[in-house]
């Protein structure tokens, strides 16, 4: 219980699920935390919400600010925190009552500087089933980021993680962009000694309509396109088992924008561009022993033929 633990919630209209968020986090089994609520420039009755409850706990601190965006609200929930650990929850989630007493005791008992916990996927009005860790590995700062960027053992959201508070002193997210996470998760996991992930489910994820992530395609989608290159740029001068991951890390996010634009002529010169990375390195990851079964068996029908590419990725879960 020594050290103090910052949560973060970015909040931006969120009025139907705030209560549930902010409530299971009070309600954490380990105390000694202090609860940011960052509310950027909501719209309905989310800033209020937020008002009683830091009347209801003085462990909770609410900033009101204009609207910046996701990654601009959880920077100043960065900037005034006062822990020794960070960790993130969204507006529209909730923790189990164990979240953080689980990932800060692995934490300090393992002497990880980041420890990663699953989510559980919670659609419509069912409630999450939380369990318990049966298994936890360790990684080495180039082992999570291969991990990360081949997209086998976990998310690289921000949430369902608790950090050093340390590792963010030079570090920020990216303003104005979709997919911040994956923007900067390797520049994280590159500053820390030891990583530890258990599959530990303490983290519910809601899948609600108009939430970033059911949204339909639009020219900030195509940020994920400059996030490979970044990532490609990252590896330059690193091992070549980083360099194999983040080929195939960016592989997959070519493959994504190439099914988002396919016969939309506003951005037939982003698709060929894409059909054509795709078509010079997906062998690459073809021959990567450590390539996922689903990049794989994407790449390969995409190569048999680009319409039954689409016709089965429309069956696929992504969550999956």
């Amino acid at each position: 219980m020594s050290c103090l633990v910052s949560v973060i919630v970015p909040v931006y209209n969120v009025e139907k699920y705030l209560d549930k968020c902010i409530r299971s986090i009070c309600n954490q089994r380990y105390k000694n935390i202090e609860i940011l609520i960052v509310d950027d420039g909501s719209t309905d009755s989310s800033g209020i919400l937020a008002d009683e409850w830091q009347k209801k706990d003085k462990r909770i601190r609410v900033i009101h600010k204009e609207n910046g965006g996701l990654s601009d609200a959880r920077n100043v929930g960065i900037d005034n925190s006062y822990g020794d650990w960070i960790t993130f929850v969204d507006s529209d989630d909730y923790l189990s009552e164990d979240a953080i007493e689980v990932m800060i005791s692995v934490a300090e008992a393992d002497g990880a500087d980041i420890v990663i916990a699953d989510a559980i996927h919670v659609f419509g009005v069912e409630q999450a089933q939380f369990n318990r860790f049966t298994k936890k590995k360790h990684y080495s700062s180039e082992e999570a980021i291969c991990e990360l960027w081949y997209q086998k053992s976990f998310l690289p959201s921000a949430w369902g993680k608790i950090y050093k508070k340390e590792i963010w002193n030079d570090i920020r997210f990216t303003k104005g962009i979709l997919y911040e996470d994956i923007d900067i998760m390797h520049e994280l996991f590159y500053k820390a000694h030891s990583i530890c992930y258990i599959n530990a489910g303490v983290y519910a994820y809601v899948h609600r309509e108009n939430s970033i992530t059911t949204q339909d395609f639009s020219k900030r989608d195509l940020d994920i396109l400059k996030i490979c290159k970044k990532i490609v740029d990252f590896t330059n001068e690193k091992p070549k088992k980083m360099k194999r991951a983040a080929l195939a890390y960016s592989v997959v996010g070519n493959m994504r924008i190439f099914l988002e634009t396919y016969d939309n002529q506003q951005y037939r010169k982003i698709n060929n561009n894409c059909h054509e990375y795709i078509s010079d390195n997906g062998y690459k990851v073809l021959l990567d022993k450590n390539t996922r079964l689903k990049t794989i068996c994407g790449v390969i029908v995409f190569y048999l033929s680009n319409k039954l590419f689409i016709k089965l990725h429309s069956k696929v879960n992504r969550w999956k």
